[in-house]
């Protein structure tokens, strides 16, 4: 005879209950876009209705490399270049994007037909302005041979497109297919009349003429620092190579030795101190420098070719001296080599005051800490079967090696 259970109200209450949370917890997620949607910061137009249809992007050739990249021309056809830039790693991890919306609520426009989208990554593409002047570099100077480019005169149109390889497909097709593109076009030829030398032989040729573009650049650097260096700049390329470390050192007359007070004193007194008077420059006119050659080194790293900056450089030094502040870092280069010796000694005072260890305890503890780091290493680099096997229980085996003795004086082994 076969008895069935009957379920009580308390179990059915509870199976009712997971039942229902398993299905109001269970959801689908939607699948994540292949090609997710880009964050832009571009400048605004006086358009109040949208954005310009003018405006675009174009791929045109970078200035310092050659390869393709991507540019964006606003309707009144200036140039700006696409910089990406990102939070730190730890401030967050992602971005949600939401549509406009008027002063009673109602949505303006959605984005993808949804209410919002959360992008994973959480970068942004800033446009930025570029002069025109950079983007003809390519046109004037080969990256790969480090030379001119083939032809020692061509026309403007014939350095842009006589070689559709160069990259300038797109800005052709402004020139020709657009009106307000006949103002970017004469803006780019006033720049490479600005940076070469030109004759009329028909039409007006060009040729790049390097001292006009290092005065150029020149003019450039000197108008960055007249309105200031961003603060990480100022910080991390101005202050920090120009600071002077700190010499101090405190002791006791009985705890050091007469050899080691009189280095010390004479590291504190004699050639710990940098006097500028000795190099004849004021701290303004070292900062003005390191200033100026900063700002030369961004926009030569930035904008222009290695063969062509390494070129450009030594006429640049012609216009700005560079020697005072060479002279200036050497001094501090100087001192805080001696700093770090002096650390060195003040260390080893403290050390042996301390535990009142000589010179020989000291080099067999390092020697002692030395071999601990090496057993260390070793250890990480064993195998697995290795440290398998001495985990074995070996008590009442023979070792190996009692294998391989010789026999005891007097026995002979079986013939």
């Amino acid at each position: 005879m076969k008895i069935r259970a009957k379920k009580t109200p308390v179990a059915k209450a509870q199976s009712l209950s997971q039942e229902i949370t398993s299905e109001s917890t269970k959801h689908t997620l939607p699948p994540t876009d292949q090609t997710p949607p880009k964050a832009f910061i571009l400048p605004s137009t006086n358009n109040d209705d949208g954005p310009d249809i003018s405006c675009r992007f174009i791929t045109l050739p970078h200035p310092a490399t050659g390869n393709p990249h991507r540019y964006y021309v606003d309707a009144e056809k200036r140039c700006y270049e696409l910089t990406k830039v990102g939070p730190p790693k730890k401030a967050c991890r992602s971005m949600l994007l939401t549509p406009e919306t008027q002063a009673h609520g109602s949505s303006m426009n959605e984005v993808d037909g949804q209410n919002g989208y959360i992008l994973q990554t959480p970068d942004l593409i800033i446009a930025t302005p570029i002069d025109p002047l950079f983007l003809l570099i390519p046109a004037l100077w080969s990256a790969d041979s480090g030379k001119e480019t083939a032809g020692e005169w061509a026309t403007f149109y014939d350095r842009l497109f006589e070689d559709d390889g160069r990259g300038y497909g797109h800005l052709r097709s402004i020139f020709l297919n657009s009106d307000s593109g006949k103002e970017l076009e004469r803006t780019m030829e006033i720049s490479m009349h600005a940076i070469c030398d030109n004759i009329e032989m028909g039409e007006r040729s060009y040729k790049l003429n390097l001292d006009k573009l290092a005065t150029m650049i020149l003019r450039k650097v000197q108008r960055m620092v007249k309105n200031g260096l961003p603060a990480s700049m100022e910080e991390h390329f101005v202050k920090k190579p120009l600071e002077r470390p700190e010499m101090s050192l405190r002791r006791e007359d009985s705890s050091i030795s007469m050899i080691e007070a009189e280095t010390v004193e004479g590291v504190k007194q004699g050639s710990i101190h940098v006097d500028n008077a000795k190099t004849g420059v004021a701290d303004d006119q070292v900062k003005h420098l390191l200033r100026l050659r900063t700002c030369v080194t961004y926009l030569a790293t930035s904008y222009l070719p290695p063969t062509l900056a390494t070129r450009l450089h030594p006429l640049i030094s012609d216009f700005i001296d560079f020697t005072p502040l060479d002279i200036h870092l050497v001094s501090i280069a100087k001192l805080k080599a001696e700093a770090s010796a002096l650390r060195f000694i003040s260390d080893n005072i403290s050390r042996k005051r301390a535990g009142g260890f000589d010179e020989a305890a000291l080099d067999k503890a390092e020697t002692k800490k030395r071999k601990k780091e090496e057993d260390e290493r070793n250890k990480k680099n064993v195998s697995q079967g290795v440290k398998r096997l001495g985990k074995v229980d070996t008590s009442g085996m023979k070792k190996m090696n009692s294998f391989f003795t010789k026999p005891a004086a007097g026995m002979k082994g079986k013939g």
